[in-house]
């Protein structure tokens, strides 16, 4: 009765950590996946409604990586906004298949007020930057095949003052598909600028901006089935020595 009341102890711990490893697996705290990089300080794009322009919007790439696909709970942007500028709400948008004077085909959007505006202690041409995250997203993108991008906006709403421009970026601190890849592959959209998801070079902006995106990466189908079946090979011994 000593040796099985041990044993049944060890496997209780056993089961007790995987359980704990499984749970942590599939359900890890929120990271940033995808970050384009720091503001470089050379430019910035209109991103902005509801200011003293009525709308404009920038578009940047990224790729799903690490697994066979993310869950998305925040979005945000960075951007060069006029002193005291309050941020009343936000657009959001995540498409795919944009291309000049197309775009594409939204998968996720909408306006929220769920938002965490945070000064990132950068200043450029006498703008301080503000980081603009839409949180509470539950959001589950897909990996795309070979060639094939996800765009993601952020805008920032205002309160009908003031200006903001969205980050232009080199690179740096980038997480994922970075802002220093080969092909710029941004676009700006705005009717108050008559642009329509046009190449941010016609902009005179050769570059990228400063954007991300938070969440979790979806694991792999192989690990979930190895943690459920770990879990159920210790249950089972479990059982069979409670009966034996």
């Amino acid at each position: 009765m000593k040796n099985k009341n041990k044993y049944n102890v060890a496997a209780r711990a056993a089961l007790f950590a995987l359980i704990l490893t499984a749970a942590f697996a599939l359900n890890a705290n929120a990271i940033t996946l995808w970050y384009n990089g720091d503001a470089d300080g050379v430019n910035g794009l209109a991103n902005e409604r509801n200011t003293v322009v009525s709308q404009a919007g920038v578009y940047d790439d990224f790729a799903v990586t690490g697994g066979p696909a993310w869950h998305v709970t925040n979005v945000f942007s960075d951007n060069l906004m006029s002193p005291g500028e309050v941020i009343t709400s936000a657009d959001w948008e995540i498409r795919t298949g944009i291309s000049a004077g197309n775009a594409g085909t939204l998968v996720a959007g909408g306006t929220s007020t769920n938002l965490t505006v945070t000064l990132t202690g950068r200043i450029f041409f006498g703008l301080p930057e503000q980081m603009v995250v839409v949180n509470g997203l539950n959001l589950t993108l897909p990996a795309l095949p070979a060639g094939q991008e996800y765009w993601l906006n952020v805008t920032p709403a205002d309160n009908g003052t003031g200006r903001s421009f969205n980050s232009t970026t080199s690179g740096a601190n980038c997480i994922g598909t970075c802002g220093n890849d080969p092909v710029h592959d941004a676009f700006f959209n705005s009717t108050f600028f008559g642009a329509f998801f046009t190449p941010t070079q016609v902009q005179g902006q050769d570059t990228n901006f400063s954007n991300g995106v938070m969440g979790t990466v979806v694991p792999e189908p192989a690990t979930v089935a190895l943690l459920v079946c770990g879990v159920g090979a210790l249950l089972i011994a479990v059982r069979r020595r409670r009966s034996s």
